[in-house]
């Protein structure tokens, strides 16, 4: 195969000698294994007496590795492989949240990092026709055509390359897929849109590398790209479908317009359904204006304490200062740091176990439908233990993903590469009930199958 690199070449080779002069990858690895034994609030509960010698065998096992990586992409894969240690989708390697202009410095930073290669036209003409896992293919979401050729290095046997892409996601000539064979699977690294490298692992498939869709083949009913956060429709007389993709804070305010514009349907249409597929969390007071209209008896919420470190605490303060945050919850933070500086080294309390009663019963809508798949995490769950305890509410779907036992995540910069790490600061004391989720996730009360119109199901359901 013959690439055509010229002064590609030349950037990815820059790229590559910048980061062995400017990083070594096994102080970043001790940096972030410091960070998360310091301030990760499962620590304890997931290093013990039966697991400590398998997680320093795996620790020294990282470290000797990394002493060989000389790439910022490679460093976070074994990083990232070192954290499934932990099992909990609360720590993550990511964008800087909090500051937009240390962003988007770190941003810029990524980009030129990025290796490029630059594939010719007849190449391209003839990976259409191309067998096996080469080949042209395009993201589930349909906003980006990839050229998978084979590009053997140390780390890959394979390299995605991008063809095209919608704006704000890749540039043309980026290497957005690492990947080498591993049986019946290609495992190695894949580039979000912010250029954070991810571990992945992509099921070969006759026409289909994981969720990449060969050129030519069915492609899948991904939903619309760029759809709003929030939406709602009748879907009859009776029924009122609510759309909400995150409870992040910045969508506090359109969640609150929203049950506001629909107060009326709200007030008189027997059944709601409430879709939050793919809606990863975010804070607990952007679903405050929907409890209400579940509301049918006391709901019981178990607290959780947070650990106090000197890292936490200036994560807390960070967010502290973040837009859209309501002046109640700048008191509370406020009011969590006083706590937390008193009780230096310690779990103390975030909040505490709590019965929540309403003055009364919304007599609509009488039945709630949520829709739920496995990318449900966090704060989403959260409102779902919530919901469940409803008499109106049936949860329909898949399992969720399982990530809230551990929450409240903050972070740090990296000591070197452009990236942020996360962790959680909380522990629930769900767990020392017996009845903690992660891992788990919550199960639905009627599953769906993939094939299904969910929608549809929900509506035929309820109106029955």
């Amino acid at each position: 195969m013959k690439f055509v690199l010229t002064s590609v070449l030349l950037l990815f080779l820059f790229s590559f000698n910048s980061f062995a002069q400017h990083c070594n990858c096994s102080l970043e690895f001790n940096y972030v294994k410091d960070k998360i034994e310091k301030n990760y609030a499962g620590f304890e509960d997931k290093v013990n007496a039966k697991t400590e010698a398998i997680y320093h065998k795996r620790t020294q096992a990282a470290l000797e590795q990394s002493q060989s990586i000389t790439t910022s992409a490679h460093c976070i894969y074994l990083i990232n492989e070192w954290l499934t240690f932990f099992k909990d989708g609360h720590i993550q390697i990511g964008r800087n949240r909090i500051s937009k202009e240390r962003e988007e410095a770190k941003l810029q930073e990524r980009i030129q990092a990025m290796e490029r290669l630059s594939l010719s036209s007849q190449e391209l003409a003839r990976l259409k026709n191309a067998k096996g896992i080469m080949g042209i293919y395009w993201t589930e979401d349909s906003t980006s055509r990839i050229a998978v050729v084979r590009n053997k290095t140390s780390f890959r046997d394979y390299a995605g390359v991008v063809i095209s892409s919608k704006p704000g996601k890749w540039l043309p000539g980026q290497v957005v897929l690492s990947l080498k064979s591993s049986k019946d699977m290609l495992k190695g690294i894949m580039y979000d849109r912010y250029y954070i490298p991810t571990n992945v692992s992509l099921q070969i498939k006759r026409n289909a590398l994981g969720t990449f869709k060969r050129e030519g083949s069915r492609q899948s009913s991904a939903e619309p790209v760029g759809e709003a956060t929030v939406a709602s429709k009748s879907l009859s007389t009776k029924t009122l479908y609510i759309k909400i993709s995150t409870f992040n804070q910045l969508n506090a305010k359109n969640i609150d317009s929203l049950f506001k514009a629909n107060r009326s349907n709200l007030s008189k249409m027997p059944n709601l359904i409430l879709d939050l597929r793919n809606n990863g969390g975010g804070a607990d007071f952007a679903y405050r204006p929907i409890t209400p209209y579940l509301y049918t008896n006391t709901f019981r919420e178990i607290g959780a304490d947070v650990l106090s470190t000197d890292d936490n605490i200036a994560g807390w303060a960070a967010i502290a200062t973040t837009n859209g945050l309501p002046p109640d919850q700048k008191v509370f933070i406020s009011g969590v740091i006083e706590k937390m500086k008193k009780g230096k080294g310690k779990l103390v309390s975030f909040s505490n176990d709590s019965n929540i009663s309403l003055d009364s019963i919304a007599p609509y809508p009488q039945k709630v439908i949520i829709l739920i798949n496995k990318n449900c995490g966090s704060t989403t769950e959260e409102f779902l233990l919530l919901a469940k305890q409803s008499n109106k509410v049936t949860l329909m779907g898949e399992h969720t993903a399982g990530v809230l036992d551990y929450s409240n995540m903050r972070g740090a910069d990296f000591s070197c590469m452009p990236y942020m790490l996360y962790w959680a600061t909380s522990r629930s004391r769900r767990i020392d009930e017996g009845i903690a989720i992660d891992n788990v996730g919550i199960k639905p009360d009627k599953i769906l199958k993939p094939e299904q119109d969910w929608i549809n199901e929900a509506k035929n359901y309820v109106e029955k």
